[in-house]
């Protein structure tokens, strides 16, 4: 076991030798943590989910890196119907621990699912729908979609549930009944599905004594004689003793057809108007959701695309977490001698991503690498420029003003700049040259730009605040880019000597 704090192995030890941490706490913890995920696993195993979520979470929250305790407890929640918390801990078990876990195969496996992950969704869309309908009181409507829901996921726990609190609160306690029976299946001592449980039990008993009370009223025969009051069981049936003793055809048929009408008030149009109402709310439910789908279609689809381009823009082709530390490591071991690769390996590394010491080592591999970048560009830049191909020296002087836009003194700056002059481009000439009068003050460039800007009656900006750091950094960079490169620096002393000797043909270029 290592110590929480430096990281120092202190098997058999209460105390760290290094830092003095006490490890005797620290390993009861560790104890506490696995015996909370002991009672979890075994609460799991005769579905006592509710109680297996509850002891998961004391586990992790002594231990947040254990694994296995934040896997299991992902599965749970994903058993229960909860799969946005179920992926929630897996992405979070992915990160802490990369390589060799479990996990791989649940994601793999909703990922390689097709319309697996669409189903949830639309499924918690359809609850939440349930839920608003609740809210407006429109319980009919609620219970047909959580129908829905329960069709497309009959283990999520809390659809039964508010499915039987709306059949308690219409009164139809064997409905609830059959709700709560279906969740209790799935989690077998949730608190809430026993409360229901016990609410429906009461109304069932309820109903029963009220109706062998009211059976009992009809067996007895109360009247009066006098002042006394008699009561007697009803042995007699008044309406088949009438029906036997009656001679008169007639009023035998008035009766059938009196029957006859009530049997078709009483069975034949409610099962009709009762079929016509469902239809509509089924059509409500389904315009609903066709008007919400519709309204939000639009903006949804606006809001994916700026998202996409939101990451596209900060990603820029760059990987993940994994991704970007192991390019990262690879990077790191072979930059010393292998620049080419570790160049192109720093190209797909996102520093957003790395944590404080990653950070410090991409900052340190980075640098040598902009600075192999930079000198490459540079010279090939300037080759490029002499040559007159200015599109070519545009192309590799901007990759060394993106970086760093005071390099060799400015000299990349007013490159680009008069590449863009030769080019007509006085926009971005204009650009380019004002950059360097703010930005690199202290160039021999500057009055070259500063001539150039009044002859195309542009603003000559002050120099920033900074220009001195900056120009410090390249300074930095132009040593050790000499140093690195002896053959390549003769021939830019000689194109900045060329420059320095004739200006005005640099200028008269420009123009």
């Amino acid at each position: 076991m290592n110590c929480y704090k430096c990281g120092t192995l202190v098997d058999g030890i209460d105390k760290c030798p290094v830092c003095g941490a006490d490890m005797h706490v620290y390993r009861r913890i560790l104890a506490l943590s696995d015996s909370y995920y002991n009672a979890g696993l075994m609460k799991a195993q005769v579905r006592d989910l509710s109680g297996a979520i509850r002891d998961l979470k004391m586990s992790l929250k002594c231990n947040k890196y254990h694994i296995d305790a934040r896997n299991l407890l992902g599965l749970i929640y994903y058993e229960v119907g909860e799969a946005v918390k179920a992926l929630a801990e897996w992405v979070i078990s992915k990160n802490l621990k990369p390589e060799d876990n479990r996990v791989d195969i649940y994601l793999d496996e909703l990922q390689n699912t097709p319309g697996l992950l669409d189903g949830v969704s639309t499924n918690i869309k359809k609850y939440n729908q349930a839920l608003d309908y609740c809210r407006q009181g429109n319980r009919d409507l609620a219970r047909i979609q959580l129908r829905r829901v329960l069709g497309q996921n009959p283990k999520m726990v809390a659809a039964h549930q508010l499915l039987a609190l709306l059949c308690i609160q219409d009164g139809e306690y064997a409905e609830a009944r059959k709700a709560l029976s279906a969740a209790n299946k799935v989690d077998a001592r949730n608190t809430t599905t026993l409360r229901y449980m016990m609410e429906v039990k009461e109304g069932l008993k309820s109903r029963e004594n009220e109706r062998k009370k009211k059976k009992k009223r009809d067996d007895i025969i109360s009247f009066t004689d006098g002042n006394d009051t008699i009561m007697m069981p009803n042995n007699g049936n008044k309406f088949t003793d009438w029906f036997d003793n009656s001679r008169n055809s007639i009023i035998n048929i008035a009766i059938g057809l009196v029957i006859g009408l009530l049997i078709c008030f009483v069975l034949v149009v409610p099962t009709v108007r009762q079929n016509a109402q469902t239809d509509a709310a089924n059509a409500l439910v389904d315009a609903n959701e066709e008007v919400a789908g519709t309204s939000s279609s639009i903006s949804s689809l606006k809001n994916q695309v700026k998202t996409l381009q939101e990451e596209l823009a900060k990603y820029n082709g760059k990987g993940d977490v994994a991704t970007s530390y192991d390019n990262l490591i690879e990077a790191n071991n072979i930059y010393r001698s292998n620049i080419d690769k570790a160049t192109q390996l720093m190209s797909v590394v996102n520093p957003d991503v790395l944590m404080p010491n990653g950070k410090a080592i991409y900052d340190e591999v980075i640098k040598v690498v902009n600075d192999k970048i930079m000198r490459d560009s540079y010279n090939k830049g300037n080759n490029a420029y002499r040559n007159k191909k200015y599109e070519e020296a545009i192309t590799e002087f901007t990759t060394v003003v993106n970086i760093d836009p005071a390099y060799q003194y400015g000299n990349a700056l007013y490159y680009l700049a008069d590449s863009y002059a030769n080019l007509n481009d006085i926009a971005n000439a204009t650009k380019y040259h004002q950059m360097l009068v703010s930005m690199v003050p202290n160039s021999k460039w500057v009055k070259q730009s500063k001539d150039y800007l009044t002859s195309v009656n542009a603003s000559i900006p002050d120099p920033l605040p900074n220009a001195t750091m900056t120009n410090n950094y390249s300074s930095n960079t132009y040593t050790n880019s000499n140093t690195n490169n002896n053959a390549n620096a003769n021939n830019e002393n000689n194109a900045d000597a060329n420059a320095e000797a004739n200006p005005e043909g640099n200028e008269a270029a420009a123009q």
